[in-house]
């Protein structure tokens, strides 16, 4: 009896040791919004987190791919956020977080596109600095 009872807490935990193990916010900076011009390179619709990859022309000349972590779908799509509301290609203004290891990227919060279009994630508790209009 007791390796049955054994056996199914170890299945339960496999089972709920994702939810268990999902991060924080801590390796972003919440305070000190930021912004980065680039090109969409990928808008990855999936859950427990999009993704978005931009393409930024730094200072040298050269291009860096920018990493910007999202939130999970319904969060997208509460904001108006679509799938196809970010294709390879599209000219963007990125509002984020950034990382605390100063590697490029962040948490991404808005884009804006040159012609005023703005996505913009809804106000999150987390991101403490109320500098960044509606957010």
């Amino acid at each position: 009896m007791k390796a049955r009872v054994a056996m199914v807490v170890a299945l339960l935990l496999g089972v709920f040791e994702p939810a268990f193990a999902h991060h924080s916010l801590s390796s972003y900076i919440l305070t000190k919004p930021k912004a980065v011009t680039g090109t969409v390179k990928l808008f990855e619709w999936t859950n427990p987190h999009s993704r978005l990859v931009i393409e930024v022309l730094e200072p040298n000349g050269q291009a860096a791919e920018w990493n910007f972590e999202g939130p999970s779908l319904s969060r997208l799509s509460a904001a108006g956020i679509k799938k196809d509301s970010m294709a390879p290609g599209d000219k963007v203004v990125v509002t984020y977080g950034p990382r605390r290891d100063g590697k490029p990227g962040g948490l991404f919060v808005a884009a804006t596109y040159p012609d005023g279009k703005t996505l913009r994630l809804k106000r999150d508790p987390n991101f403490r600095d109320n500098t960044i209009d509606g957010f």
